[in-house]
């Protein structure tokens, strides 16, 4: 029988698919994506790996004048971990300059991982803002 996913493993394959995106190459990723994933944007859904691909490199494109410095996961929690799934909740962080001005935008995820065959991949992804103060 195969051991349950540890917590070190789950945080160090999101740090590992963070530090291959950044190199906003979607063939680095892909192979870290399930075909039927379903990733949820404050944008849209996107389900499968053809509409996730169109979507990452929409974003790596984007707009001209916004300079990205860094793009980040912090306060990682891993929920749950068993033989075969993981799920985790994290803040993401976006740091830049649009125009001569920096930004941050954070915001928070959640990843609902799979593990096939010892190799972890992403089933689904949900990333939104953090709820304005009231």
């Amino acid at each position: 029988m195969q051991a349950s996913l540890s917590a070190e493993s789950v945080v160090e394959f999101l740090h590992r698919f963070e530090a291959l995106a950044e190199k906003e190459d979607f063939s680095l990723i892909e192979h870290l994506i399930d075909e039927r994933a379903y990733f949820r944007f404050n944008d849209g859904d996107f389900v499968g790996r053809p509409a996730i691909r169109a979507v990452f490199e929409k974003t790596w494109r984007g707009d001209p004048s916004v300079r990205k410095a860094r793009f980040y996961l912090s306060d990682i929690v891993v929920l749950t971990t068993d033989h075969t799934t993981a799920t985790a909740t994290y803040t993401y962080n976006w740091e830049g300059s649009q125009a001569g001005r920096s930004f941050t935008i954070r915001g928070r995820g959640t990843r609902v991982l799979r593990n096939e065959n010892g190799q972890l991949r992403i089933v689904h992804e949900h990333l939104s803002r953090f709820p304005k103060p009231q």
